[in-house]
């Protein structure tokens, strides 16, 4: 049991109300739209992307707005004066909050509510009570749709939050990108940042760090928190060593296909284990697999996956680099573009066994190619994905190259990878 002076403590340094305060750079991510009385708004994602911000950075600009302080409530519960807490004290906090503020209809931020046992009988109290605008954010390793989906059954939204897309990387460096006239402007500070962005990444607060070495320590201790504390502790891995040693080759590998049966091999492991830590490490976001392009069930289940980390900022601090590491980088920071855009995502193999990699949707499915150093190859592959797929349009983005291809009636769009990610000047490209 907590003492009450302890949670009102804790709720007056964490509101607006109260003492608390942030600088909040805008993110690209229009949650008020999913604001409701209705439903649960569930922010989940990697571990540091700025999910807690996020919350927070709304409810600042609703008050700016307009909205009385009072009419919002934001629980941490990382706050140390509430660890232990369990969902039916939840309800004294709500009521202190409430004889306080006198609210009436308050936005209510419940930060890190993995941390509380039973939280989603609480959160579905307070949907159901429809007095209350409830917004829930959390570690995605501990905050999964199917551990609480059974009991806010079409009372929750969920919302995946990322590290820093490339636009948002270069708002953080205090250039707002809103057009083409203001790319083209900047083009040769963005293309400089676009080097760091590739180097670091876009976790927020690595991006706002100046030093060097703490950028890397940073990471550093991200990429062993998700490992520890977001796999390890939670599903009570017993062969960390095994973990990390298949981390590590994860990490390597970024945007080339996979074999368990080999890894398996390699580390002396059963395909098994070494098939579920890598479902765990998805789990928690750090790696993300994807399949081959098929109109065969069959097919797509039993092909390789390819691999990719949620920020290269750790592959390119946590490994052996050599100078074709350029390309696998870019193809990452690309498939974690599209996956932003939460598009269907495969890559393709053709008859000749060229492979493409990427193939976006599956009715009119588009080939994306990245190429760090374009050549004919890469033109004549993707042209033959185009006539396999049945398409018309296909993109390849390049380090530095730009031009359209018109063959056969299909248009090729070769854009910038600066270009690209910032949606400037790609009317076709994804």
């Amino acid at each position: 049991m907590i003492e009450q002076n302890m949670y009102e403590s804790a709720l007056i340094d964490w509101n607006f109300w109260g003492s608390f305060r942030i600088d909040y750079i805008e993110r690209d991510y229009d949650i008020g739209r999913l604001v409701s009385n209705r439903y649960a708004l569930v922010l989940y994602g990697v571990r540091r992307a700025g999910k807690s911000w996020l919350a927070y950075g709304y409810l600042k600009r609703m008050i700016e707005g307009g909205l009385d302080p009072r009419e919002t409530l934001i629980v941490n519960f990382e706050d140390p004066r509430l660890y232990g807490i369990k969902a039916e004290e939840c309800l004294r906090i709500l009521r202190e909050y409430m004889e306080l503020t006198n609210a009436k209809n308050p936005i209510i931020v419940l930060d890190e509510v993995q941390n509380v046992k039973g939280w989603e009988k609480f959160v579905r109290y307070l949907v159901e009570n429809r007095r209350f605008r409830v917004i829930v954010t959390g570690s995605s390793s501990k905050l999964l749709s199917r551990e609480y989906a059974t009991v806010l059954t079409g009372r929750h939204i969920d919302v995946e939050v990322y590290p820093l897309s490339f636009r948002e990387f270069l708002r953080f460096k205090g250039l707002e990108i809103r057009d083409k006239v203001d790319a083209l402007k900047n083009e040769s500070r963005i293309r400089g940042l676009m080097r760091e962005y590739v180097e670091y990444g876009g976790y927020p607060e690595v991006v706002l760090e100046e030093d060097t070495l703490v950028k890397k320590k940073l990471l550093q201790q991200y990429f062993y928190d998700i490992l520890e504390k977001d796999v390890t502790r939670r599903y009570g891995i017993k062969k960390y060593s095994i973990l990390l040693s298949l981390a590590n080759i994860y990490l390597h590998n970024i945007s080339n296909k996979v074999k368990y049966r080999k890894i398996a091999k390699t580390l002396k492991q059963h395909v098994s284990l070494i098939e579920r830590y890598s479902q765990y490490l998805e789990t928690a976001r750090l790696f993300s697999f994807i399949k081959k392009f098929s109109y065969k069930a069959k097919e797509v289940e039993r092909s390789l996956r390819k691999v990719y980390v949620i920020d290269v900022g750790f592959h390119y601090n946590l490994t052996l680099k050599t100078p074709k590491e350029m390309g696998r980088i870019l193809e990452n920071i690309v498939y974690l573009h599209l996956a932003r855009k939460n598009l269907k995502i495969h890559y393709y193999t053709t008859k000749a066994g060229k492979e493409i990699d990427f193939v976006i949707g599956d009715v009119k499915p588009t080939p994306v190619e990245v190429a760090y150093e374009l050549d004919e190859e890469h033109i004549r592959k993707i042209l033959k994905a185009l006539e396999e797929l049945k398409s018309k349009d296909g993109t390849i983005v390049s380090w530095n190259e730009e031009d359209i291809i018109r063959k056969n009636g299909k248009t090729i769009r070769i854009i910038p990878a600066w270009k690209y990610l910032l949606n400037i000047d790609s009317k076709k490209a994804v």
